[in-house]
Order: C-alpha cells, then sequence, then structure tokens
C-alpha cells in the first residue's frame, strides 16, 4: 500500500461559497434557529409545569437513556433537519418524508 503525502497528492478542491448562495445560508441557520428556539421553549415550559407540579425532571433528563423505539424516533427526527437544512443550503427541494 502506498502511503501518501501532503507533498504527492494533489489538494482537494472545495466549492466555495458564492455570493448567489448566501440566501441559502441565511435560510438555513433561520430554519435552525427557528427549530431550536421551538425546542427550548417547549422543554423550559414542560420543566417549569411539572415543576409547578411539584415534579422537577432537571437531573432525571440529563441521566435519562433513550429506548430502541424512541431511539429510533429522534435519528428519524434528526435525519428530517438535516435534509431540511441541506434543502436550505442547496435551493433543491423535494418532500421530507
Amino acid at each position: 500500500m502506498t502511503k501518501l503525502y501532503p507533498t504527492t497528492v494533489e489538494a482537494r478542491r472545495r466549492k466555495a461559497l458564492k455570493p448567489e448562495d448566501i440566501d441559502k445560508v441565511g435560510a438555513a441557520i433561520w430554519t435552525l434557529t427557528k427549530e431550536l428556539w421551538v425546542l427550548k421553549d417547549r422543554q423550559a415550559v414542560t420543566e417549569a409545569v411539572l415543576k409547578k407540579r411539584g415534579i422537577d425532571i432537571g437531573e432525571e433528563v440529563d441521566r435519562f437513556i433513550p429506548d430502541g423505539e424512541l431511539e429510533a424516533k429522534l435519528s428519524a427526527d434528526r435525519q428530517a433537519l438535516i435534509k431540511k437544512i441541506t434543502q436550505d443550503l442547496t435551493g433543491e427541494y423535494e418532500p421530507l418524508a
């Protein structure tokens, strides 16, 4: 097997952002910001409601390990979000499902 050294291989070329891509990057950042805020908002409200009812779940949430079913749902949701952001960056849209 031949080892590759920086002096013996051609540098990889990255596609740079073009000025017309800035709107796509902005849309992707906006999508992430909205998703993050919804999650933060719902989590804070959920914890406040439970605490008001005498259930403080903060530490338990930190230690929680999801079962297979929940992990599969989280994985599917994560992939859908990644797909949405990728679509925003490329401008090529298709159904998320």
